[in-house]
């Protein structure tokens, strides 16, 4: 989440909070934030994958 920079106490700490919560309060993708977390289980995330997960999304 560093990498990301959710510096927010509330998500530094929210460790019940689904992680697709913080990133739509942060105003990012979703899915390409769970792909990068996803992707520690394989020795990852690739930079592509922070890349897509820091970029802000617009509200739908």
């Amino acid at each position: 989440m560093a990498q990301l920079s959710w510096p927010c106490a509330h998500c530094g700490g929210a460790f019940k909070e689904p992680l697709t919560l913080a990133a739509k309060r942060h105003g990012r993708d979703p899915r390409a934030v769970l792909d990068a977390f996803r992707a520690l289980d394989r020795g990852g995330p690739t930079p592509e994958q922070l890349d897509a997960a820091r970029c802000r999304v617009t509200a739908r």
